[in-house]
């Protein structure tokens, strides 16, 4: 053995025995497994979600201001399952021909909706608000708890207010959504008046004097 390390070294090889090399190997390894964990949650925590302000566009010009400010339409009108189930849901087709085949029938995207109701089909919306697939985000617990819609999701009932055709800007992601985000919210505390205030509701003195609701927030409340 001893020769051939000595020929080894002449031509400039350097010789490692097998074992030396596993050892090294596993050493190695479980730090940069360690380092590889820490640094995907420093970026869970803290870091942006990919959708945030993105444009995400829809193949229906859908405008929330109309629907909110002007028909008084409440948010489970459309989103029907958003205090029952983990996912909020979106209208059918038949929701909404159930007022558009006699409101504003002459609408280009109306004419969408329509063409979509005669054929059966669903509208294919496009997702926006994301959240990894190993988070689970029950949105049931949070509305029936009292959180308003644009704690999360910003002041959706102002979108679109200029219409589909002027400046329109659709749906977008305008909070990070990151566990850090969620975490501060369960550990601080939901306020119901900064709630309130979003969603352009009237905030008595009542409502703003309530202490913030405190929520779980160990890792199975998102992690299950």
């Amino acid at each position: 053995m001893s020769c051939v390390i000595h020929h080894l070294a002449l031509l400039g090889i350097p010789y490692r025995h097998e074992s030396m090399t596993v050892k090294k190997k596993w050493t190695v390894i479980p730090g940069f497994l360690a380092l590889a964990a820490a640094a995907t949650l420093l970026s869970a925590y803290s870091g942006a979600s990919s959708s945030q302000g993105a444009i995400v566009e829809q193949p229906v010009k859908f405008v929330h201001a109309p629907h909110v400010e002007k028909a008084g339409m409440n948010c489970l009108y459309c989103h029907s399952a958003a205090n029952k189930s983990p996912d909020p849901g979106n209208a059918s087709v038949a929701t909404c021909m159930g007022c558009h085949s006699i409101v504003k029938t002459a609408s280009p995207e109306i004419k969408k909706v329509a063409a979509a109701y005669a054929k059966g089909q669903p509208i294919p919306w496009n997702r926006v608000h994301k959240v990894p697939d190993y988070v689970q985000f029950p949105h049931m617990r949070h509305v029936n708890a009292g959180v308003t819609c644009q704690s999360c999701h910003g002041q959706i009932q102002n979108q679109g207010k200029q219409g589909p055709d002027t400046n329109y800007v659709p749906v977008q992601q305008v909070n990070s959504l990151n566990m850090g985000w969620c975490v501060n919210c369960h550990v601080q505390g939901y306020k119901p008046a900064e709630g309130a205030r979003l969603a352009g509701q009237t905030v008595t003195p009542e409502l703003e004097a309530m202490p913030p609701k405190k929520a779980r927030y160990d890792c199975a409340v998102c992690h299950y």
